[in-house]
C-alpha cells in the first residue's frame, strides 16, 4: 500500500509542483480584460522525505515537465474585481529509463472576487475558489484520478519599493473511486516578500509550505501517510511592456514527510489582449 501511495505522491508532487504557478503568488489584480497566461515548468527528485522526515533515496531520477495555458477574464462589480479563469495542462514525466507517459493533465478552474482592491494604498485582499476536474489519465499518471476542492484567501502588500504576497488555501481532496484511496484534506501556505528595483523588474524570495491529514483507503485511515513540505527559492519579474511580462522562480524542497525532494522551475508569460 505505501508503494501505491509512494507512486501516486509521485504523480500529484513530482509533476503538479512543476505548476506550482499557476496558484502563484501574484494575486493583484489585473485592468479589466482578458489576459491569456503560458506556463512552462520542470521538475526533478531523486530522493523523497519518509513518514519520519528522513531522506531515503529513489533507484531511479524522476523528472516532470509541463505546459499549461491559462486564458483569464477580469470584469467589475461595485467598483472591485472579479476574474474567472481555466487552466489546461499538457504534462510529461519519466521515472528512470524506458517508463516515461506524456498527455493532457487534470484541467483546474477559478473563479475569485478581490475584497479590498485600493490601488492608491497597495493593498489587495481576495478570496479564491479553485477546483480540479480529474481529465487527465490516472492510470498513466497524467492526473489524480479525483475531484480537489480549493477555497483561499490571498493578500498583497506593495509600497514602492518593496512588495509582500501571501495566501492560505484549504485543499479538500474527494476519493479516487477507482483505487477508493482519498488522500488526506491539506491546509497550503505561501508567501513571498519582494524588492522594485525599478518600474519593470522585481526579485523576490519565495516560500510554500503544506500540511496535510493521513490518508484513506476504503474508508479506514492509514497511519503516517500525513504529507508536509517546506520549499524555498527566488523569483524573478520582468514587465517588457504594458500587455507582456514574464516571471522565472526556483523552489527546493527543504524537508517534510512523505514528500519528494523536488527541485521546481518554473517561468510565466503574460499578454493582455
Amino acid at each position: 500500500m505505501r508503494i501505491l501511495i509512494l507512486a501516486a505522491l509521485g504523480v500529484i508532487l513530482l509533476v503538479g509542483s512543476a505548476f506550482a504557478d499557476v496558484d502563484d503568488f501574484d494575486n493583484e489584480p489585473y485592468s479589466v480584460g482578458v489576459y491569456i497566461q503560458g506556463y512552462p515548468g520542470f521538475s526533478t527528485a531523486s530522493n523523497y522525505y519518509d513518514q519520519n522526515g528522513d531522506k531515503q533515496e529513489f533507484s531511479d531520477t524522476w523528472n516532470g515537465f509541463g505546459f499549461m495555458l491559462r486564458p483569464t477574464y477580469y470584469s467589475m462589480f461595485n467598483d472591485h474585481r472579479w476574474s474567472v479563469s481555466v487552466v489546461m495542462p499538457f504534462m510529461s514525466y519519466s521515472q528512470g529509463s524506458g517508463n516515461s507517459e506524456s498527455g493532457f493533465g487534470d484541467i483546474q478552474i477559478s473563479a475569485a472576487y478581490w475584497i479590498i482592491d485600493d490601488y492608491n494604498k497597495g493593498n489587495y485582499l481576495s478570496m479564491w475558489f479553485w477546483s480540479d476536474l480529474p481529465t487527465g489519465d490516472d492510470n498513466k499518471g497524467l492526473g489524480t484520478g479525483q475531484v480537489n476542492i480549493r477555497p483561499g484567501f490571498a493578500y498583497t502588500w506593495y509600497k514602492n519599493p518593496y512588495h509582500i504576497q501571501t495566501s492560505i488555501y484549504y485543499n479538500l481532496r474527494l476519493e479516487n473511486s477507482d483505487t477508493n484511496l482519498k488522500p488526506g484534506d491539506e491546509i497550503w501556505f505561501n508567501c513571498a516578500f519582494g524588492y522594485w528595483f525599478n518600474k519593470d523588474y522585481r526579485a523576490s524570495l519565495e516560500f510554500e509550505s503544506g500540511f496535510g491529514q493521513d490518508w484513506k483507503w476504503d474508508s479506514n485511515s492509514l497511519p503516517d501517510t500525513k504529507e508536509q513540505w517546506y520549499k524555498l527559492g527566488p523569483s524573478f519579474c520582468y514587465q517588457i511592456n504594458p500587455d507582456v511580462g514574464l516571471k522565472f522562480k526556483m523552489l527546493y524542497n527543504l524537508g517534510g514527510t512523505n514528500t519528494l525532494q523536488t527541485i521546481d522551475i518554473g517561468a510565466r508569460v503574460t499578454y493582455g489582449l
